[in-house]
């Protein structure tokens, strides 16, 4: 007969003695945790907190080599660890709004682990967007920048000049950003970020005029032959919907020629200059 009292296991005989012996406390031994495990450990432990901990205003604070030694601790690779410290130095994101999943991002960011160092991908950065893409710089600082559009008579002649040989490139965009973290000696984290909340109220407003001249037009047809409002609502709503998705179109390409910037950047490419577009569009004919 086996019963428990108190801490012990009681091992009953038939001469009625009794062989005492101390209970492993099992529930509180230690034990190997995986990477799963401790993520859900983590994520408990932050449910669990009682809400009064989260408003202390004692900042919990932890650096990042006694982050990186805890994720060695868990198999994490400290290279990938490293990457995404360097992501976090950058700050967060903003959250998308419905109006970014309707008409596309008002800022579209483009992050991108570099194979040069901090310092080389901003100087790098820096002498493609003025040189090459004809922005003016606004503001420089060593982990950040600021570039906008050019202005006055000379910016609206470079811009006019590119666009004609087909290489507008980023000289549009308003204000361009980018921002970078060191990981390494030979790495680094950058960050572009181009608005396009001018380019997206230019969506809005024609969806507004292309939605408005639509339910005026079928609130006149209805009052003389009301089947047409069953077209003419229709008619309004798709073609709200295709400026919805050319703004959408627009943000796509920003990122992609953000990303040929950031291509150039990495592989040390030259700018290729106002002179240099106009010459090679003055000699495609020739060699064709």
């Amino acid at each position: 007969m086996l019963r428990s009292c108190r801490g012990y296991l009681h091992y009953g005989h038939s001469n009625n003695s009794a062989v005492h012996c101390p209970l492993r406390h099992a529930y509180s031994a230690a034990v190997e945790l995986d990477r799963p495990a401790v993520e859900r450990v983590l994520r408990r432990a932050g449910e669990l907190a009682a809400p009064d901990q989260h408003d202390t205003g004692v900042p919990h604070a932890i650096s990042e080599a006694a982050l990186l030694a805890a994720a060695a601790e868990v198999g994490l690779d400290p290279a990938v660890v490293r990457v995404s410290l360097a992501i976090e130095r950058l700050g967060p994101q903003s959250t998308p709004t419905r109006a970014d999943r309707l008409l596309g991002p008002g800022e579209v960011v483009v992050e991108r682990v570099m194979g040069v160092d901090a310092t080389a991908a901003m100087e790098r950065l820096d002498d493609l967007m003025v040189r090459g893409h004809h922005l003016r710089t606004r503001r420089s600082r060593p982990s950040t920048r600021e570039w906008g559009k050019r202005g006055g008579p000379v910016g609206a002649a470079q811009r006019a000049a590119k666009s004609a040989v087909g290489d507008t490139g980023l000289s549009k965009v308003a204000r361009l950003q980018a921002s970078v973290s060191e990981i390494d000696g030979q790495r680094s984290v950058l960050r572009v970020v181009a608005d396009r909340h001018g380019q997206r109220s230019g969506v809005v407003a024609a969806t507004a005029v292309v939605g408005g001249i639509g339910a005026s037009g079928a609130a006149v047809a209805a009052v003389f032959v009301s089947p047409l409002l069953l077209v003419a609502a229709p008619l309004a709503m798709g073609a709200a919907a295709g400026v919805a998705r050319q703004g959408r179109k627009q943000a796509a390409a920003l990122a992609d020629e953000i990303d040929a910037a950031l291509d150039a950047v990495e592989h040390g490419m030259p700018p290729v200059t106002l002179t240099d577009s106009l010459r090679r569009a003055f000699n495609s004919p020739r060699q064709r």
